[in-house]
């Protein structure tokens, strides 16, 4: 028996409902299943991001080991360096010391050579004095004491012109008795108290190096020195040094121990050997 026009219609539209409901139900079946398949690939990646972050923070735990081993070294190396900074300026201090002991040292070296230097140069002016006062007293030879002074002049105090004088009293004049390097006539007879030479005779002063408020005479424009040769402290004679030798500049303090020494040793020789002088002529007498 067929059904009636209505309930086929509205059966009709309840298939075509059903129908409808299962494919938009098969429609959101493939919708949440693609969802889904979605998901599951947002969390693989997302599985596999926290790997790789998982991966940094490990490589971040290293890094901060490692800076953290860094700032250990560095610590240490900062200690070593200060120790070393420490330790050199030990040794800049070190050094210094050693440098200014080096100096003194060798400051102490030059002043014991020239200490040393100035003993010889004593010895040797002791020698040299000795030697001459030797050779002064060695005879009552009245030529060998003359040469003897003559040497002394010209080997110890270094000029190659001079005049040796004895004083006459009864004619207030000094004789030349023995000369070298200049004009015996010339420089025969020198008045007392006359230029130079007579005021050393007149004062019994050395002259050495002149003096301008005396007016020499024309022949003693060369003139370097005027010993007076003085016995009791009277003056018995003189010995007057002109030109020196080119390599001599001034007198120097052994210069004038020898002017002393020939002041008075000289003196005492030549008195000595003119009373021998004397005593043998009046033996020939």
């Amino acid at each position: 028996m067929k059904k009636p026009a209505a309930e086929r219609t509205y059966v009709r539209k309840v298939q075509e409902g059903t129908r409808k409901y299962a494919r938009d139900l098969m429609g959101e079946n493939d919708r949440l299943r693609g969802l889904i398949a979605a998901l599951e690939s947002e969390r693989v990646r997302l599985a596999e991001r926290a790997r790789s972050v998982e991966h940094i923070l490990q490589e971040l735990d290293l890094l901060r080991g490692a800076v953290s081993n860094l700032e250990r070294e560095k610590l240490a190396v900062q200690v070593q360096l200060f120790a070393a900074r420490e330790e050199l300026e030990s040794h800049r201090q070190e050094r210094e010391r050693l440098e200014q002991q080096v100096a003194d040292v060798e400051k102490e070296s030059r002043r014991f050579a020239e200490q040393y230097v100035h003993v010889e140069a004593q010895n040797t002016n002791l020698a040299n004095l000795y030697v001459a006062s030797y050779r002064l007293y060695g005879t009552l030879d009245r030529q060998e004491v003359l040469g003897a002074i003559q040497e002394i002049v010209v080997n110890l105090i270094g000029s190659e012109e001079l005049g040796v004088y004895e004083l006459e009293p009864e004619e207030a004049t000094l004789r030349l008795v023995a000369s070298v390097g200049i004009d015996p006539t010339a420089h025969d007879r020198v008045a007392v108290g006359a230029g130079r030479i007579g005021r050393v005779a007149a004062t019994g002063e050395p002259d050495i190096g002149g003096g301008a408020e005396v007016a020499a005479r024309t022949v003693e424009a060369d003139l370097s020195a005027c010993i007076p040769l003085k016995l009791d402290g009277r003056v018995i004679g003189a010995i007057a040094l002109f030109r020196l030798l080119p390599q001599k500049n001034g007198f120097e303090s052994v210069d004038r121990e020898l002017f002393d020494l020939l002041g008075t040793h000289a003196a005492t020789a030549l008195y000595c050997t003119r009373l021998q002088e004397r005593l043998e002529a009046r033996t020939r007498a």
